[in-house]
């Protein structure tokens, strides 16, 4: 449950906000809904990969793949395709380790109430 509400909120929230918004939704989302520290960095992951890569494909087919293109010859890379992949696995790990935080800062503030 919690993938489809950091995917749902974090699309709706990138139309609007920064793309740093990636790390505000999953950081708050497991300190609401929290599960075990290692499922709330894999959902984290998942969930900002799974969107940040159907998107970027998106673009790269109504572009034919000019626009991904380009942009990989900036950085150096063969295709537009592998751009797609690195920003997805960056997005990804960032939204992971801010979904990992928002468990362990609840995680802290429990503990805290219990002693």
């Amino acid at each position: 449950m919690n993938f489809i509400i950091i995917l749902l909120i974090t699309a709706l929230l990138q139309i609007f906000s920064p793309w740093w918004v990636i790390a505000i939704v999953p950081f708050l989302i497991h300190i609401w809904r929290p599960t075990a520290a290692f499922n709330a960095f894999w959902i984290s992951f998942l969930a900002v990969g799974a969107l940040w890569l159907g998107y970027g494909y998106y673009l790269h087919v109504v572009s034919n793949g000019a626009i991904s293109d380009r942009i990989a010859q900036i950085f150096f890379l063969p295709n537009g395709v592998l751009l797609l992949f690195l920003s997805a696995l960056i997005g990804g790990l960032m939204a992971g380790f801010a979904g990992l935080s928002g468990f362990l800062v609840r995680h802290i503030f429990n503990r805290e109430q219990r002693n």
